[in-house]
């Protein structure tokens, strides 16, 4: 049976579809019309004679032999993939890491002159989102998450913990015992990250608070940002205190003496994971960026650790 020209198209039409869930997501993720979708859907049913999914207006599900083809096949253009990109040379070809923007500005970057150091032939791109992208679609290598959730589907390498605690600059709060009063915050300007205030973990000034046996007053308003790394920059430029993560903090807080914890230190429920996809998990680039990063994250939380009070 020769293969007809349209059936590597259609089957990463198929990909999307089985892994996202639904023709609507799949379209989106795709960038395509769900027309086109559902068309490309019909066509790899024709060409392989078979139904692969059951849809009506109420439910979705991926047949027997749906469910067969998708792992039969998709290890295989996996592979097709990869040939390709070794036919010009792994060498020349950066890896890609993405994490969360404020990891990136304020950890990462300063740390990677090290890094291509050690790996000048291992060139890495750092690709920043706070959304959870998906490795294999995007034809990403690794990520660095900050989570509580274990992923069966990935290979997830738990790197360190996080601990949180408000910062000041050191000009602004003088009070010598304010560590062991943290009521005594109430009178000082907040700075608040917009986003961790949208949850309830220890990031955010609720969830601190509440490890404290205390709450947010009613009525207070303060200056918010919606960027993790703006919102410790005006800290440092004498705002107001602001929740601040222990990685985020090490260079300014230990070298240059920007800030000064001003609260108790509390551990996140959240942790670092260094995270692949199992089919590279044992490639030695991504050992070695595992390593380096594994190395780095813990020996910078081991230092901050040593420098506050919890």
């Amino acid at each position: 049976m020769r293969l007809h020209p349209a059936t590597l198209s259609c089957l990463q039409v198929f990909y999307a579809v089985v892994e996202k869930g639904s023709f609507s997501k799949a379209s989106e993720y795709l960038n395509l019309t769900q027309s086109a979708v559902s068309h490309r859907m019909k066509q790899l049913e024709d060409i392989t004679g078979v139904q692969l999914i059951n849809r009506s207006t109420r439910y979705f599900e991926i047949t027997e032999l749906g469910n067969k083809l998708y792992h039969q096949t998709k290890p295989n253009l996996m592979e097709i993939e990869r040939s390709f990109v070794n036919l010009g040379g792994n060498q020349d070809s950066p890896l890609t890491l993405t994490t969360i923007s404020s990891l990136a500005t304020k950890w990462l970057l300063p740390k990677l002159s090290d890094y291509n150091n050690k790996y000048a032939h291992l060139p890495l791109s750092v690709l920043t989102d706070d959304n959870i992208l998906d490795l294999k679609y995007e034809g990403i290598n690794a990520a660095i998450r900050l989570t509580d959730k274990e992923d069966a589907s990935l290979h997830m390498t738990h790197i360190c913990e996080e601990w949180v605690f408000p910062v000041a600059n050191q000009s602004l709060v003088s009070d010598p015992d304010i560590l062991d009063h943290p009521e005594r915050l109430f009178d000082y300007p907040w700075l608040l990250d917009t986003v961790a205030e949208k949850g309830t973990d220890e990031s955010s000034w609720k969830g601190w608070l509440k490890t404290q046996g205390l709450k947010v007053p009613l009525g207070r308003t303060d200056q918010g940002f919606n960027r993790t790394d703006i919102t410790l920059q005006a800290t440092t430029a004498g705002q107001g205190i602001a929740i601040a993560r222990a990685s985020l903090v090490d260079l300014d807080m230990l070298n240059m003496k920007l800030f000064k914890q001003v609260g108790r230190a509390v551990k996140m429920k959240y942790s670092y994971y260094f995270v692949c996809t199992h089919e590279v998990a044992n490639e030695p680039e991504i050992v070695n960026l595992r390593h380096w990063i594994t190395q780095e994250l813990k020996a910078t939380m081991e230092h901050v650790k040593q420098s506050i009070t919890i």
